[in-house]
Parts: structure tokens; C-alpha cells; sequence
């Protein structure tokens, strides 16, 4: 997959179909546009071309600060997501306040059509481009026929009547209901890491941790709780469970997140792993000793491992 970073970097020489969004999660709406896209390109000598943005729009152009828009997947993760499925170019292109005032006719003429030759165009049912979203599916189709490329809108995607939706999902994994997340997403939701040295505790308390620093700040973390997980590390994979939470039997203030890997004892500080969140199993608490504690995790990792 070609990987294009910033505008003035494109040079292609032939015809694209194109779809363009921030496809946060890449869930399975966003899947079903892409498909569509891969699809046009077995019928037509055309490349298939996602054109994202980064960072994500709404961080940029909120008003307040109190409203931090929070993310599904980092660009890195939208990625390794977007090579699996079997895209032929993404092109990211850097947004600040400055792009988000280019009106829809000027993103159309200058991007799609000038730059990336656009034959053909897919959107998503809610599409919206330009200056305040105001490129909406009825306009564009006029630019369409003005510009001779053909245009295609998806119906949303639905799972028991309900709209999949980048913002749904960022609810569903606020509240800790990952399970009912990944439906949605198509594949459990995920959070990459370092591993860095925590305070050691859990060793002696029998149930050693690594604990994830996040770069990313903007990356949603799940619901304060203890969760089944998967944990993909040095390419192999391994069940585990996590916490999240600021570990009130310490007297902890700071959230971490915390993963104890079933049957490993290596030293991996420094490392890169992926947690993937397949249930969530109960609320964080305080315990009255160290004893009860062990005695709750013990029934943790046994709940775990009948998931």
C-alpha cells in the first residue's frame, strides 16, 4: 500500500476512486465504503485512494477546550487496519485550521480532481466536506457531473437496527462495554504501548504486570475496571487480564493501565504490546487487605480463561 503524507507530495499519473473521511476505528461502516472502493477498482484501471486527515478534524477546529475530542485508532493503527483490507494508497493529509476553511468546490477541484485524477467517488451516507462540512452528497453530486467523475453513497450499516458510527463506538468503550464495541468495530478494540517499570507491587502480590505508557494522549481508554484481554507481543499472543484504574487498595491517585500476562515472565521493559479488550469483568475496587485482593484476582484469572 502507497502511503502519501501531505498534498504537495502527490503525483500520481493515473485515474483514482476515491473515498475521504477520518475513518476513525475504521469500523464496519467505514469497511463497507472501502469494499465498495476495492470493489470499483477489479472493474476499472483504477487506483483506490483513502484520503484521511490527521489529526483528527474536530481537534483542530473546537471551540472549547473542555470538549477533547478522543480517539479509536491512532494514525498508525488506521494503517495496519487499512493495509489488511487491500488499499492500494492512503493519502494523509495534515489538518489545521487554515484547511479547514477551503470551501468543498475549491477541495474538489484542486484535491480530488486536479491532483488525484478522480473517476470515481465513494461516501458514506453522513459525508460531508469543506469549510463546516458544508459539502454535503447533494452538492457534491453537482460537482460530480460538473467534473466528470462518477459518485457513489452507502447506506449506513446497521446491527440490530441501530447506525454504527465512530462516535457510538467511542461511547460504548467509555462506558467499558468493549464487547458490545467490537461488533461494531469488527475486531476487538485495541491500545498499543511501551512497556514501562511500574512500582512492582503486583509481582508481590503473585500476579506480575506491564504497564502501558500510551504516547498518545488523544487515545481512548475504556472505562475504569478490570477486563479480559489478549496481548499481542513479539508477534505472539497471549491472554491476560487487565486493570484500569488508579489502584484504590494503594491509596493510588494516578490511572494506569496494567496488564497481568497469563504464563510469561519475561523481561520485556521497553517493548511495544497491543492489548486487545475482550470483556469487561468488574469494577475497580478497594479491598479491605492484600489477602482479599489475591483472593478476587485468582477468581479474575479464572473467569478469564473461560472467556
Amino acid at each position: 500500500m502507497e502511503i502519501i503524507h501531505g498534498l504537495d507530495k502527490i503525483n500520481v499519473t493515473s485515474p483514482s476512486v476515491v473515498t475521504v473521511g477520518t475513518f476513525d476505528g475504521v469500523h464496519l461502516g467505514h469497511k463497507k465504503i472501502i469494499d465498495e472502493l476495492v470493489s470499483i477498482t477489479k472493474n476499472e484501471n483504477f487506483t483506490s485512494t483513502l484520503l484521511t486527515f490527521e489529526p483528527h478534524p474536530k481537534a483542530v477546529v473546537q471551540k472549547s477546550s473542555q470538549n477533547k475530542v478522543f480517539i479509536l485508532t491512532n494514525l498508525e493503527e488506521k494503517l495496519h487496519i487499512l493495509q489488511k483490507i487491500g488499499l492500494q494508497r492512503v493519502v494523509i493529509i495534515k489538518f489545521t485550521r487554515e484547511f479547514s476553511e477551503i470551501s468543498y468546490k475549491n477541495f474538489v477541484a484542486d484535491v480530488l480532481v486536479n491532483k488525484l485524477l478522480t473517476k470515481s467517488m465513494v461516501v458514506g451516507y453522513d459525508h460531508g466536506f469543506g469549510r463546516d462540512r458544508s459539502g454535503k452528497f447533494h452538492e457534491l453530486e453537482k460537482l460530480s457531473k460538473k467534473n466528470n467523475f462518477h459518485l457513489k453513497q452507502i447506506d449506513p450499516f446497521k446491527i440490530a437496527e441501530e447506525t454504527i458510527s465512530s462516535t457510538l463506538i467511542r461511547k460504548l468503550i467509555s462506558e467499558g462495554d468493549v464487547s458490545r464495541a467490537a461488533t461494531m468495530l469488527g475486531r476487538h478494540f485495541s491500545i498499543n504501548g511501551i512497556i514501562v517499570k511500574g512500582d512492582g507491587r503486583g509481582k508481590k502480590l503473585s500476579f506480575p504486570t506491564v504497564n502501558l505508557a500510551i504516547e498518545n494522549h488523544a487515545k481512548i481508554i475504556p472505562y475504569d475496571g478490570v477486563y479480559t484481554v489478549e496481548c499481542i507481543l513479539d508477534n505472539k499472543t497471549y491472554r491476560g487480564m487487565a486493570n484500569i484504574g488508579i489502584k484504590p487498595t494503594f491509596g493510588g491517585l494516578k490511572k494506569t493501565v496494567e496488564v497481568h500476562i497469563f504464563d510469561f515472565s519475561k523481561d520485556v521493559y521497553g517493548e511495544k504490546i497491543a492489548v486487545n479488550f475482550i470483556k469487561r469483568i468488574r469494577d475497580e475496587k478497594k479491598f479491605d487487605s492484600e489477602h482479599k485482593l489475591i483472593q478476587q484476582l485468582e477468581k479474575d484469572k479464572e473467569i478469564s480463561y473461560k472467556i
